[in-house]
């Protein structure tokens, strides 16, 4: 009996799909869609006209309409959905088929057809779905009449009837030509892990149409676009779950169709996707309007283009490169030391580790005469760096002042460049911190790296200090003076472990120690300590002395470093400097 009916059902549905080729002209045909497929075709009208549509999809038991088959039509050149199998008159024939049909009216014009047979969620299919979706068909010892039905999707389909022309494969770029013929971006055609962009320049105002689709939900944005002035770094437009719409099939699918007006100057233009859900391969339904998944900018007229001229835009300048510390891998602390000889703009592109608001391989710069932190990227300045949800970036301006510097870099125990424990961001390679000089006239030695052992006004200096040392250093005082100690160590529960002090050299009395009541934080975890005093030295000699435990010391930490670890120890200097 069930052979029987299997077979009535497939006669059933090929004889509606055949006697309406037969009354009227096959404008798109779509069959033999497959799980996991999508397929397309286009057709022209020269006159506005009804149409027939008539197709066969999959429903499953206790659904309504049609499931995990879908079918709809776009009108090529304003890409709006025009129809969808849910305007259709749809009936159930057996357990698990619909057959669908309807008449719409639509304006001359050219369309494009959609089938496609895919899940409504965001996960990807487990071996073995549709074959499962199939068991509570049959018995199980009924393996002939199973297999019989699931080549039934061979004839799953949509067939539209009409007075027109008919297009397929490489003719669907023909019809889509009146809506490319305005753009001067477009970053579609994009695989899993992908990163694109483009450059362009405004010689005059203009009003820019974006149409853009993408993957968003309320725990990320994970494929999406964004604009930025090429000049300022500042992002005008992005790509997010609020500010766009569903763009069909899935929920994550989600659309931006809006005007932007943007002034004369230079551009930019972005799109990344991660791991997954992409042309490539949908883990889930797709959108209605596949094959522009990415981002496009247009004009309201193709008149209008003489006043767009793309470029190649460069976000890596190396000319005006003052530090680049990339490619940093697991447990690694970096830095560099620049003097900056004038007040100057500068450009800091940082990508790091973070989530829950907490940053776990990120950069930071302090004032290495005052060391005080003067830019730090933490959770609340990056945004998501493409890849993984943890994956963050800093890309913005800091004005900086005259003077000595030191740019600082760290890495946790995981995550970072050629070792990553989940997608990696977009520009995997620059993992770290680079700065550029934004000064258009910069001049040759405006910024110059120098050696942390060659800091100015120091009369006694015991730094970078590993674990179990016991460090000293002469200190001779010509005269009686006042001196600045800054001493950095490790500290907890009112105990010091990792400390300095000044002993008189001859009657070894302890004149000066570095207390943990005495001390304040130094950035990083809780028991990096800090002092930073004035005392007075009479004339004399002095030995001046630093000592560590059996961990967290200079590279060597085991919990986030100070903001100055590069001092990790004790510096006596000459406050006339």
């Amino acid at each position: 009996m069930h052979r029987v009916m299997s077979c009535f059902l497939l006669t059933f549905c090929l004889t509606i799909l055949l006697c309406s080729e037969a009354q009227s002209q096959t404008l798109a045909k779509i069959e033999g869609v497959l799980p996991e497929e999508i397929k397309i075709a286009g057709f022209e009208l020269s006159s506005a006209q009804d149409v027939q549509i008539e197709g066969v999809g999959f429903r499953p038991r206790g659904r309504r309409g049609v499931a995990f088959t879908n079918a709809w039509i776009l009108d090529a050149q304003s890409r709006d959905v025009v129809w969808t199998v849910r305007d259709a008159k749809i009936e159930r024939k057996g357990r698990r088929l619909a057959v669908f049909s309807d008449s719409p009216r639509f304006d001359a014009g050219k369309y494009e057809v959609y089938f496609s047979s895919f899940p409504f969620h965001h996960q990807k299919l487990e071996p073995g779905f549709f074959e499962r979706l199939f068991d509570g068909i049959f018995e199980e010892d009924d393996e002939d009449v199973y297999h019989g039905y699931k080549k039934e999707w061979e004839h799953f389909g949509i067939v539209v009837s009409g007075k027109g022309k008919s297009y397929g494969g490489e003719d669907l770029d023909e019809i889509r030509k009146p809506f490319l013929r305005s753009a001067f971006v477009s970053l579609t055609h994009l695989g899993a892990d992908d990163y694109q962009r483009q450059g362009f320049e405004l010689t005059r105002p203009l009003d820019i149409e974006i149409y853009a689709l993408g993957e968003a939900r309320r725990d990320g944005t994970f494929d999406y676009g964004w604009i930025i002035n090429a000049e300022t770094r500042k992002k005008i437009w992005q790509l997010t779950l609020r500010d766009s719409e569903p763009a069909g099939g899935s929920k994550k699918n989600r659309l931006v169709r809006k005007t932007l007006h943007l002034g004369k100057g230079n551009y930019a233009a972005f799109f990344v996707t991660d791991d997954s859900h992409s042309p490539d391969g949908w883990n889930s339904a797709p959108p209605h309007d596949p094959d522009f998944w990415g981002l496009t900018l247009r004009v309201a007229n193709p008149s209008l283009l003489k006043y767009v001229e793309r470029n190649v835009y460069d976000e890596h300048d190396e000319g005006k490169l003052i530090v680049k510390l990339t490619r940093l891998h697991d447990d690694e602390f970096v830095s560099k030391c620049v003097r900056s000889n004038r007040n100057m703009v500068v450009r800091i592109y940082a990508l790091g580790e973070g989530k829950r608001r907490e940053m776990y391989d990120y950069g930071w710069i302090i004032d290495s005469d005052t060391h005080a932190k003067i830019w730090a990227m933490n959770y609340d300045n990056t945004e998501h760096a493409g890849g993984a949800a943890k994956n963050r970036l800093f890309d913005g301006m800091l004005n900086l002042k005259k003077g000595n510097y030191i740019v600082c870099y760290v890495t946790d125990d995981s995550h970072s460049y050629a070792d990553w424990t989940d997608a990696p961001p977009y520009d995997r390679e620059n993992w770290g911190i680079t700065i550029w000089e934004e000064n258009e006239n910069n001049k040759p030695g405006d910024f110059v790296v120098y050696d942390a052992n060659q800091e100015e006004g120091v009369l006694a200096q015991i730094v970078k200090v590993f674990d179990h040392a016991r460090e000293r250093q002469s200190l001779k005082i010509n005269r009686g003076r006042k001196v600045r100690v800054y001493a950095i160590g490790e500290g907890d529960s009112g105990e010091m472990y990792d400390y300095g002090w000044i002993e008189n050299a001859t009657t070894r009395r302890v004149i000066w120690e570095m207390t943990y009541r005495r001390t304040e934080p130094a950035g990083g975890s809780k028991k990096n300590r800090l002092i930073d005093e004035v005392i007075w030295l009479d004339e004399g000699e002095y030995v001046v002395r630093f000592q560590t435990d059996d961990s967290h010391s200079f590279e060597r930490w085991n919990s986030p470093p100070p903001d100055d670890p590069l001092h990790w120890g004790i510096t006596v200097y000459d406050t006339a400097r």
